[in-house]
C-alpha cells in the first residue's frame, strides 16, 4: 500500500536534526534506512489521481501536455522536466503542499518565491488559475511561458 507522504513519522525536522547530529552518514542512512523515500514520481503521481478521483485523460487536456508524453510520465516510462512537470502540477490542479512535494520528489526545487518565474507560478496555483492562465500571467510579466509556444 502506498503510504501518504503527508503523514510519514518521524517528520523531516526530526530526521534533519538527527543527521546534524550523526558522526558517520553511514551510520545515519542504516538507523534510518526505513524512513527515507524511495517512491517513484509515478508512483505517487497515480496516487494523486485516485485522490483527486481524475484519470491520466483528465490531466492530459488540463496540462495542455502532449497525450503520449503525458501517459508515458504516469507509466513512468518518461521523467518529466520541471517545466513539464509544473504543467502536470495544474493538470492535477494540485494545491501548494501538494505542488512542492511533486517536484520534491522528482528530484526538482520547490517553487521558490524569491525567484520571480517561480512566485508567479506559485501565485497562480495559490489562486487556482489553470495553465493558460498561468502562461498569460507568465507571458505578461515577461518570463517564460511553461508551453513555451
Amino acid at each position: 500500500m502506498i503510504k501518504d507522504l503527508s503523514k510519514i513519522r518521524p517528520s523531516t525536522a526530526d530526521v534533519k536534526q538527527d543527521l546534524k547530529q550523526t558522526d558517520s552518514i553511514g551510520e545515519f542512512l542504516k538507523k534510518n534506512e526505513d524512513k527515507m523515500l524511495r517512491r517513484h514520481l509515478s508512483e505517487y503521481l497515480n496516487e494523486l489521481l485516485i485522490k483527486k478521483d481524475m484519470i491520466c485523460a483528465d490531466v492530459v487536456r488540463d496540462s495542455g501536455e502532449d497525450k503520449a508524453y503525458v501517459y508515458q510520465i504516469f507509466n513512468g516510462r518518461k521523467h518529466p522536466s520541471r517545466d513539464k512537470l509544473i504543467s502536470i502540477i495544474f493538470g492535477l490542479h494540485l494545491n501548494e503542499e501538494e505542488a512542492q512535494r511533486t517536484l520534491k520528489l522528482a528530484g526538482y526545487s520547490e517553487l521558490y518565491p524569491r525567484v520571480a518565474r517561480d512566485a508567479t507560478i506559485l501565485f497562480a496555483i495559490q489562486h487556482k488559475m489553470d495553465i493558460w492562465e498561468t502562461d498569460d500571467l507568465l507571458y505578461d510579466n515577461d518570463f517564460p511561458t511553461l508551453h513555451n509556444e
